[in-house]
C-alpha cells in the first residue's frame, strides 16, 4: 500500500516535469524575462505568506487522524476552519505589504492580489490530508493532475492568442480552483462530505498548541526557499528574477523524491508507534 502511494506520488511528479517543463519553458519564451520576472517575483512573494495558510497543520492532523479515525469529522472541521482563518490572514498580510513594497507598481501589485487570492483557496487542501491517512493519494493526484492538465492547455491557447501576462495569471489561480472542486468531488465519491465536518474549539486549540512550532519552522523555510527572488526583484531588477527563476525552477523539481517517500510512510509510522 505505501508503495502504491509514493508510486501514484512520484509519477504525479513525473508528468508535472514533463509536461510542467515543455509547458514553462513556452511560457518562459512568450512572456521573456522581464515580465516572467514579475511571474515568479509574485510567486516568491506569496510563497512567503504560506504559511499562514497552512498554520504548519499538515503533519499534525495526518497523525491525529490515524489514531483518532472516529474523531475525523471534528478534527477536519477544526483544520479547515483554522486554514482558512489564517489563508484569509495570508491574504490580508499579502495585500498590505505588496503595497509598501511595490508602491506605484500596480502590475506587479495586481498579479500578487491574484495569486494570493489561492492562499484561501489552500484550505480545502484539508481533504489531501484525509486522504494521506488513508494511504490514498492517489485521489489527490487525480484532482491536481486533471487540473493541471486543463490549465496547461489553457495556457497554451493563451499564448497562441498571445494574451498578456494577467491572462496566465489567473490561470494559475483557476487551477487552484480546480484542484479544490476535483477534491471534493472524489471526497464525496468515497462516501464523505464537508458538510459532517464539525469546528470544535478544544480541538482546534489543541492543534495549534502543537503545530505553533512548525509554523517557525515553516516560516524559516519559505524564507530561505523565495527570498533569493524577492531580493533579486528588489535590488537589480525583475529581468533578473525572470534568468534565475529559470534555472531554479530546474533544480527544485527534484523534491518530490523524498517527500513522495515521506508522505506514505508517515501513516504507518504513526500506527507503528501505537
Amino acid at each position: 500500500k505505501i508503495i502504491a502511494n509514493a508510486s501514484w506520488l512520484v509519477a504525479d511528479k513525473i508528468l508535472r516535469m514533463g509536461v510542467g517543463l515543455f509547458v514553462g519553458v513556452w511560457v518562459a519564451r512568450y512572456l521573456g524575462p522581464e515580465q516572467y520576472g514579475i511571474l515568479n517575483y509574485a510567486l516568491a512573494f506569496v510563497g512567503l505568506f504560506s504559511v499562514l495558510s497552512t498554520l504548519g497543520l499538515d503533519g499534525i492532523v495526518v497523525r491525529e487522524l490515524v489514531k483518532h479515525p472516529e474523531s475525523q469529522n471534528e478534527i477536519l472541521g477544526s483544520a479547515f476552519f483554522l486554514k482558512l482563518l489564517g489563508g484569509c490572514l495570508a491574504f490580508i498580510a499579502v495585500i498590505i505589504v505588496s503595497a509598501k513594497l511595490n508602491f506605484g507598481d500596480n502590475l506587479t501589485r495586481l498579479i500578487i492580489a491574484i495569486l494570493g487570492f489561492g492562499l484561501i483557496v489552500h484550505s480545502f487542501n484539508s481533504i489531501d490530508l484525509w486522504f494521506r491517512s488513508q494511504v490514498a493519494s492517489k485521489y489527490t493526484v487525480l484532482a491536481q493532475n486533471s487540473s493541471f492538465a486543463i490549465a496547461s492547455v489553457t495556457k497554451v491557447i493563451l499564448i497562441l492568442k498571445r494574451e498578456a501576462l494577467l491572462s496566465l495569471d489567473a490561470v494559475a489561480l483557476a487551477q487552484t480552483i480546480l484542484s479544490a472542486i476535483g477534491l471534493i468531488f472524489f471526497f464525496k465519491k468515497k462516501g464523505k462530505s464537508l458538510i459532517q465536518w464539525r469546528p470544535v474549539y478544544s480541538v482546534a486549540i489543541r492543534l495549534i498548541k502543537e503545530s505553533w512550532p512548525l509554523i517557525f519552522a515553516g516560516l524559516a523555510i519559505a524564507i530561505y526557499m523565495r527570498i533569493d527572488q524577492i531580493m533579486l526583484g528588489e535590488m537589480i531588477g525583475k529581468k533578473a528574477v525572470g534568468t534565475y527563476a529559470a534555472a531554479v525552477r530546474l533544480s527544485e523539481v527534484w523534491y518530490f523524491i523524498p517527500v513522495a517517500i515521506a508522505s506514505s510512510v508517515f501513516p504507518a509510522i504513526v500506527k507503528s508507534k501505537q
